[in-house]
C-alpha cells in the first residue's frame, strides 16, 4: 500500500482543479495571474529601486544631534514594535487555516507540521523582509555608513521572524503571549523615556545584532518543530479577522475590521459591572463616555506612551518641527477616545432613540476627546517651549476626531480615471484623506507662526 503524502496530495488538487474548470474559467484565471505579476513586478521594482538607493546613498551631511539618543530610541521603539506586533500575531494566528483546508486536510491522519510548513515559513519570509526594510530605512535617516544600514537591516529583519516564532510557539496559549507582548512594550517604552530624559552611552551595534540575530535562528527552528502540535481550535481562530482584513482593504473601509475587531475584544471581557447614569439626557451621556474609558485601558496606555514623542523630537529635530510632532502624535493620541462619537455619528437610529439634536449629540460626545486633547497638550507643552504653535495642537487634534468620526460610509458611485496603473477614483482618494488633510492644512499652519 503506497504512503499517502502532503506533496502527494497537493499534486492530486492541483490537477482536480485544472481539470475541473473549463476553457474560459482558465483563461480568465491566467489573465488574474498575469496581472498579479505584473503589480508585483512593477511595485516590487520601486521597493528594491528604493532599497538601492537607501544602501547606495553615502553618509552625507551631519550626522543627528544626540547620536546616541537616536540609537537608543530606535531600540526601545523597536522592542516596543516587536510587542505591538507579537499581541497583533497572536490576535490573527499568526498560522492561520480555514475554508475547505480547515475541514478536509487538517481532519485527515496526515503530517500537520508537513502541511502548515510552507505557511509558516512564507509568514517568517514576510516579516523578514518587511523588518528588514524598516531597518534600513531608519539606518538612512541617522546617516549610517554601510556597516551601520546593514546591521541595522539584519536587527530589525531578526526581530521580525523571531516575532512570528514565538508568536506561532505561544498561538495556542494566547494568554501567554499577551504577557510578553505587555512586557516588551513597557520595555520599550522605558528604554525610550530612559534615552530622552537622561544621557545614555553609545550603543555597541555588533554586539546587539549577534544576540538578535542568534535567537531567532533557535527560535524558528523550535516553532517548526510545534507545529504538529497546532490543534484546529488555534488554528481557525483569526480566520474570520484575516477575512475580515482582506475585505477592509479591498474597500478600503477600515470600519468594516474594526468592527469585528471590537466585537471580539468585548466578548473577550465577558461581562461588566452594570450602574446606573447620572443627570438628565447629555450629562448622562459625558458620563456613558467617561465610564467606556473605564474600561478601555488600551486608550490610556497610548496616550501616555506618546507622552514621549514630542521630547524624543526636542532632542532629535530642529525647533520648528517639535509643534508639528506633538499635533500628530495628540491626534493619534486622542482619537481611541471618541468611540462614543463614532456611535452617535454613524448611527441615525441611535440617535433618534437618545433624542436631542445632532449638534447636542455631538457636543456632548467630544467633551472627553476635548479633556485629554487638553491634558495631553500640556503634559507636552515643555517640549516646545510654550510656543504659539502649540495653542493649535488640541484644536487641530479634535478636529481631527471629529472629521474621522463623522465620515458617512464610503461611496463607490464616483467617476473613475484610466491612468497607467489601472482606474482611479479621485473621490475615493478625498474620502480617505479627510482628516489627515485637516491635520496637514494644520501643521502647515504651525510652520508659519
Amino acid at each position: 500500500m503506497a504512503t499517502v503524502t502532503v506533496r502527494g496530495i497537493r499534486a492530486e488538487i492541483r490537477a482536480a482543479r485544472l481539470r475541473s474548470r473549463p476553457v474560459q474559467a482558465r483563461r480568465e484565471r491566467n489573465d488574474t495571474i498575469y496581472l498579479v505579476i505584473l503589480g508585483i513586478v512593477v511595485y516590487g521594482g520601486i521597493l528594491v529601486q528604493a532599497v538601492r538607493r537607501m544602501i547606495e546613498a553615502p553618509p552625507v551631511g551631519p550626522a543627528p544631534p544626540n547620536l546616541p539618543v537616536a540609537q537608543w530610541l530606535f531600540v526601545g521603539c523597536a522592542v516596543l514594535g516587536l510587542g505591538l506586533l507579537v499581541r497583533a500575531l497572536l490576535v490573527f494566528g499568526p498560522v492561520v487555516a480555514s475554508g475547505p483546508f480547515q475541514f478536509w486536510l487538517l481532519s485527515t491522519p496526515l503530517n500537520r507540521r508537513s502541511l502548515l510548513g510552507r505557511r509558516f515559513w512564507w509568514l517568517a519570509v514576510i516579516g523578514a523582509v518587511a523588518g528588514g526594510v524598516a531597518g534600513l530605512a531608519v539606518s538612512a535617516l541617522l546617516k549610517a555608513d554601510l556597516v551601520g544600514k546593514l546591521l541595522s537591516t539584519s536587527i530589525c529583519a531578526g526581530m521580525a521572524a523571531g516575532a512570528v516564532a514565538v508568536c506561532a510557539l505561544l498561538q495556542q496559549k494566547a494568554h501567554n503571549g499577551n504577557r510578553l507582548s505587555t512586557v516588551l512594550v513597557v520595555t520599550g517604552a522605558s528604554v525610550a523615556g530612559v534615552a530622552v530624559f537622561a544621557p545614555p552611552p553609545v550603543l555597541d551595534l555588533p554586539v546587539v545584532a549577534a544576540v538578535v540575530l542568534v535567537a531567532p535562528i533557535v527560535v524558528l527552528v523550535l516553532a517548526y518543530r510545534a507545529l504538529g502540535t497546532l490543534d484546529r481550535a488555534a488554528l481557525a481562530g483569526g480566520a474570520e479577522l484575516l477575512a475580515a482584513s482582506r475585505v477592509a482593504v479591498n474597500w478600503m473601509d477600515i470600519s468594516l475590521f474594526t468592527g469585528i475587531a471590537s466585537a471580539r475584544k468585548w466578548r473577550a471581557v465577558g461581562k461588566v459591572r452594570s450602574r446606573g447614569l447620572r443627570g438628565a439626557r447629555y450629562q448622562a451621556m459625558v458620563f456613558a463616555d467617561v465610564r467606556r474609558l473605564s474600561r478601555n485601558r488600551a486608550a490610556f496606555y497610548v496616550w501616555a506612551g506618546l507622552l514621549l514623542a514630542p521630547y524624543a523630537a526636542q532632542r532629535l529635530l530642529p525647533e520648528t518641527f517639535v509643534p508639528t510632532v506633538q499635533l500628530v502624535a495628540c491626534a493619534v493620541a486622542v482619537n481611541p477616545f471618541a468611540a462614543g462619537l463614532r456611535h452617535i455619528c454613524r448611527s441615525a437610529a441611535m440617535r433618534r432613540s437618545l433624542g436631542g439634536s445632532d449638534a447636542g449629540l455631538r457636543l456632548a460626545h467630544l467633551v472627553v476627546p476635548t479633556v485629554m486633547a487638553l491634558l495631553w497638550t500640556v503634559g507636552t507643552s515643555p517640549a516646545s517651549g510654550f510656543a504659539l504653535a502649540s495653542a493649535l495642537v488640541p484644536v487641530g487634534a479634535v478636529a481631527f476626531v471629529y472629521r474621522r468620526a463623522s465620515q458617512p460610509s464610503f461611496d463607490y458611485s464616483g467617476g473613475a480615471v484610466d491612468t497607467p496603473f489601472g482606474l482611479f477614483q479621485p473621490n475615493m482618494v478625498r474620502q480617505l484623506l479627510r482628516g489627515p488633510l485637516l491635520l496637514l492644512f494644520v501643521a502647515a499652519v504651525q510652520l508659519y507662526l
